[in-house]
């Protein structure tokens, strides 16, 4: 695992990662996770081996919503084996038949949550022609695929600050001031009287805070911006 330590860029990294998971007999890695809490599912830091056609499709149709290894964890700490059975549902089954064309027949999928929030999986995944191969020393490797769990959240850091930082909205002062009396209730009218401008300006700024958020009200910008911890609205 120190090739993770040791990596000096974000491919190299990578690279690495995928190649511990071969060395313990899986085709295919896959590591995803939402750097803070009020981005979207398709904002995650995401890389992996998988087919990219697979992944476009599995992006296009939104197939983390009907993704048992997904819901997994996004609620549970521990390690899911998972096979065909775990797709119990018809859009499951329909999803599972199509990733299994791709080479993606049974796996482990490792839930991260991290101190800042951050929430994501490690997925290991084996093709048709090994997947009978996965039962028998699961056990076995479970304890080492667990830490290597560990390991390549705590190396990704470096990489995951920086994509957060252009996920993030960029506020300037005035944005960032209107959005914290806002959280606080303030109504436009009493923002204004607070710095001593016209409605206008307010709601300028308001305009221009809904627009980086991709929003269409002040309050769910508020809501946003606290989840994302760039205000504290107390």
């Amino acid at each position: 695992m120190s090739s993770l330590w040791r990596a000096v860029d974000e491919k190299s990294w990578f690279e690495a990662l995928a190649s511990l998971g071969r060395k313990y007999g899986f085709d295919h890695t896959l590591f995803a996770v939402v750097p803070r809490p009020g981005l979207r599912f398709c904002d995650a830091y995401l890389r992996s081996t998988y087919d990219a056609s697979w992944r476009q499709t599995y992006d296009e149709r939104a197939l983390f919503r009907i993704d048992p290894t997904v819901a997994h964890c996004l609620t549970r700490t521990s390690p899911l084996i998972w096979t065909s059975s775990h797709f119990a549902e018809r859009s499951q089954r329909e999803m599972y038949e199509e990733a299994r064309q791709h080479g993606l027949c049974t796996g482990i999928s490792l839930p991260i949550h991290g101190p800042k929030q951050e929430v994501g999986m490690l997925c290991f995944v084996q093709s048709e022609s090994t997947a009978r191969a996965l039962a028998a020393d699961v056990e076995d490797k479970l304890p080492m695929l667990t830490l290597l769990r560990d390991v390549a959240f705590d190396t990704s850091r470096r990489f995951l600050d920086g994509y957060t930082e252009r996920l993030v909205p960029k506020l300037t002062p005035r944005e960032y001031e209107c959005l914290k009396w806002t959280a606080q209730g303030k109504s436009t009218w009493e923002i204004a009287k607070i710095f001593g401008c016209s409605e206008a300006t307010v709601n300028f700024h308001m305009t221009n805070i809904r627009s980086k958020f991709g929003v269409s009200s002040r309050s769910a910008a508020a809501v946003k911006a606290t989840r994302m911890g760039l205000i504290d609205p107390d």
